[in-house]
């Protein structure tokens, strides 16, 4: 018997910390979405949280589903996340337990788990992410052949009171290009967080001509970033004739303090192609009239001589 136990498991889960609409599907044509797909919790030492998941079986035939409960932590700049059982200072998964820990979820149906945080006295203050994990398929009691697995989770971000560092700077902030023929440009921002707990900066990017007026203002989108983390992000301005130097300034706010980050870049624009062409004309109109300097000189004292 084949058993492709995790073929569709969450081993790096690409989620976007922007809090996306309230479903989550599963890979494949058919699995399972879950509702809420993320919990942003503030609790203190000791606390015991109770909240619901609620899970559909998109199949038509009904499906049993287990849940795991693994750490996650931050894969890349992208946003992915990497659902690991190793325990780290920021781990999770070992305060929660769910209920039921399986069952049998008719198809077209749904069914509400129910998970609790139990917060130990001595939790170090500061972010703990873990996730809720979904699992249906794998081998069944007497069943042969191949069978495929399919995994869901939903991210659980607690931040537990006391000393915690909220800490944040900018990695980068450039354009993508220092020279742009045409528009849109994009902008590169990279946050860093160097705290405790996990942050979503907010703000803007502002746009200033060679003259220093203001010509664009954007919103750059806000997305979490883990503990010791990078996350990028891009912001477009949409103008697409532009000619001359132009000064990007980004200011992001974050944390409870109301932190602040800021950072200015340059790019210039230029259509050289069309540039280029003009150029080459009149280079071709000088080289003519250089060569019949002396034919313009004679047609010119004949016209004078004339008068």
């Amino acid at each position: 018997m084949i058993n492709f136990k995790r073929c569709f498991g969450l081993g790096l889960l690409f989620f976007s910390f922007v809090f996306l609409p309230q479903t989550v599907l599963a890979q494949g044509a058919a699995g399972l979405s879950i509702s809420p797909p993320t919990f942003e919790i503030s609790a203190n030492p000791g606390d015991t949280l109770t909240n619901t998941i609620r899970v559909t079986n998109l199949n038509e035939s009904s499906v049993l589903v287990s849940v795991d409960r693994r750490n996650f932590t931050a894969v890349g700049e992208e946003g992915s996340i990497g659902l690991t059982e190793e325990e780290t200072s920021f781990s999770l998964a070992s305060w929660i337990s769910v209920e039921p820990e399986s069952i049998r979820i008719p198809g077209r149906d749904s069914h509400t788990f129910t998970f609790i945080i139990d917060i130990p006295t001595n939790a170090e203050p500061g972010g703990h992410f873990g996730s809720v994990v979904f699992k249906t398929g794998g081998a069944q009691p007497g069943q042969t052949g191949a069978t495929l697995s399919q995994e869901v989770g939903a991210l659980v971000l607690l931040r537990v009171a006391g000393k915690a560092e909220e800490s944040a700077s900018l990695a980068s902030f450039s354009a993508i290009k220092n020279l742009w023929e045409y528009g849109p440009v994009d902008l590169e921002v990279r946050v860093k967080n160097e705290g405790n707990v996990h942050v979503r900066p907010t703000g803007t990017i502002t746009v200033t001509n060679i003259w220093g007026r203001q010509v664009a203002e954007m919103e750059l989108e806000p997305r979490n970033v883990l503990p010791g983390a990078i996350r990028r992000s891009l912001a477009t301005w949409e103008e697409r004739n532009l000619i001359g130097k132009y000064t990007a300034t980004v200011y992001l706010a974050y944390g409870n303090q109301g932190k602040t980050l800021t950072a200015s870049t340059t790019f210039w624009a230029f259509p050289y192609r069309i540039g280029g062409l003009v150029l080459a004309g009149l280079l071709v109109l000088a080289i003519f009239l250089y060569r019949g300097r002396k034919r313009v000189k004679k047609a010119l004292r004949i016209l004078l001589a004339g008068k």
